[in-house]
This record gives structure tokens, C-alpha cells and sequence, in this order.
């Protein structure tokens, strides 16, 4: 009883709800976008957004987790020196200590900052639309305000 029903609800319902409607996750200039009537598989490439901008963002976090890695190394290097002081006698406990606090923040600082490029890349995943369905373009809308992250509407239909 099951299907019969299913298959009355298909029937029931206009053909527009039938398809997949494909909404961008950022705003941003279309650059390529699949024409009506076009075979597409899941995976596939369907819409190009503008991504100038944030690969600039994640080559400007990357240039800065070199300078943070590299603060990072050094940090580490003074409290390994600073160990072998105080091993030998030459350091006080103090120094240790201090050694290792800023050894510790440095450490956190990097953590952070390699979580913000984690997020950058995956933000720049987003100016790229891959199809999650095999299908058929059937609809665009029109090309004005199409992205609009504060509006999000339809960009395209899939069925």
C-alpha cells in the first residue's frame, strides 16, 4: 500500500517539485554556469562562481601561517636550549618556566591560525557547484542578483 501511495503523491504534484533546486552558499559573480537542457552527472562541474577574493584570503593566511610556523620553530628551539641550561645548572627554574609559556602560546597561535586556513580552503570549495545528482538542467533563473548569500534564491533546477 506503500508505493500506491507514493505514486499518487508523484502524479499529484506539479513537475517543478520534482526537481533538485541548487541554491549557491556564497555570493559572487557567476563565471560559468551549465545551459538548459544539458546532461549532467553527479560531480560534476555546474556553476563557477568568482573565487578571485578568497584565494587571495587563503594565500594571505598561508603567507602568514609560514611567519607563525616559523616563530613557532623558533620558540621551540629556545626552550630546547633553555632545558639544557637548566640541566647544566645555568638557567633558573624560572627561566624554564618562561621558556615553556611561550613556547605553549606560540604552539596555540599556530593551532588557531592553521584552523583558519582549513576554513578558507573550505570556503573556496564553495565557489565551485558540483551536481549532487545525475540529471538534466531544466531551469535558470533570470541572471540579475542570482547570488545573493543574503537572499539566497534558486540558481538552478536539476531533474
Amino acid at each position: 500500500m506503500r508505493f500506491k501511495s507514493l505514486v499518487w503523491l508523484a502524479i499529484l504534484l506539479p513537475l517543478s517539485t520534482l526537481g533538485l533546486e541548487i541554491y549557491p552558499q556564497v555570493s559572487g559573480t557567476i563565471i560559468e554556469i551549465k545551459p538548459v537542457k544539458t546532461q549532467v552527472e553527479k560531480g560534476d562541474v555546474i556553476v563557477r562562481l568568482d573565487d578571485r577574493q578568497s584565494k587571495l584570503e587563503l594565500q594571505y593566511l598561508r603567507t602568514l601561517q609560514s611567519i607563525k610556523q616559523q616563530d613557532f620553530d623558533d620558540k621551540k628551539l629556545e626552550l630546547q636550549q633553555t632545558k639544557e641550561l637548566y640541566e647544566r645548572l645555568v638557567n633558573s627554574h624560572r627561566d624554564l618556566e618562561i621558556a615553556q609559556l611561550a613556547f605553549d602560546a606560540t604552539k596555540r597561535e599556530l593551532d588557531a591560525h592553521n584552523l583558519k586556513v582549513k576554513i578558507a580552503q573550505i570556503e573556496l570549495e564553495k565557489y565551485t557547484i558540483t551536481s549532487p545528482i545525475s540529471g538534466v538542467v531544466k531551469h535558470l533563473p533570470n541572471q540579475r542578483n542570482v547570488v545573493n548569500i543574503n537572499a539566497p534564491k534558486v540558481l538552478m533546477i536539476i531533474e
